[in-house]
């Protein structure tokens, strides 16, 4: 049976790190999410009750068995190193990030890498000695954690260098209701999964639509 963490760290404060921690916190986990504008922050501690607390990116590095990296890619490597490497070391982290080039925004985002580089590769190389696991980025944040839209239920597609975290990340996102998981491979597969990505964004811009999430199909 796979141990599952106990105190969930998450870095970035943006919606997704709000929608994932109230996954958390309503799952029955202890959530300190990090940030440096804590009183943007009123209304998500009211709506996660006493499970969720909020601090700095340090002290949320420094509480969670597991962590989670939900920044803005523009401002990732510099959050984990305000938050100090030191809290990452021997943890199963979390990638949501996509490395996207915002030049516009009335325009799609650019992908900041290309194969074989990837954001998850990059983190990776980041926290040695950490067990990344990507996931979650190619889904809406408010279908992270309630993973139904009308139409059906979409796939999640994970990638990491370590079994025993993918298979703590599958776990948690089988207690949200996920139902199909995939696990591409080690994180340099995480390209694949950002490319999943990019395409949900195009598709997003060019139809005006974000409700929208992916399912593999199969014979």
């Amino acid at each position: 049976m796979t141990q599952l963490p106990q105190r969930i760290g998450i870095i970035g404060s943006g919606a997704v790190g709000q929608a994932l921690g109230v996954g958390f916190a309503k799952s029955g986990y202890q959530v300190k999410i990090g940030s440096r504008e804590p009183t943007k922050l009123k209304d998500w501690t009211k709506q996660v009750g006493p499970n969720g607390l909020v601090g700095s990116n340090t002290e949320a590095a420094n509480f969670g068995d597991l962590l989670v990296i939900c920044t803005k890619w523009s401002g990732t490597e510099n959050a984990i190193t305000i938050a100090g490497k030191e809290h990452f070391a021997n943890k199963v982290v979390l990638d949501v990030t996509n490395p996207l080039v915002v030049d516009s925004p009335t325009l799609p985002p650019k992908p900041g890498f290309g194969y074989p580089n990837s954001a998850g590769k990059t983190i990776q190389s980041w926290l040695p000695k950490s067990l990344v696991v990507k996931a979650f980025n190619s889904v809406p944040a408010n279908y992270m954690c309630n993973p139904t839209l009308q139409e059906g239920q979409p796939d999640l597609f994970i990638a990491g260098n370590d079994d025993t975290a993918k298979k703590t990340i599958t776990a948690l996102a089988e207690q949200w209701g996920w139902k199909s998981i995939h696990d591409m491979g080690d994180i340099t597969q995480s390209y694949l999964i950002e490319d999943l990505a990019m395409l949900w964004i195009r598709w997003g811009f060019l139809n005006n639509h974000w409700t929208h999430a992916f399912k593999l199909l199969k014979k």
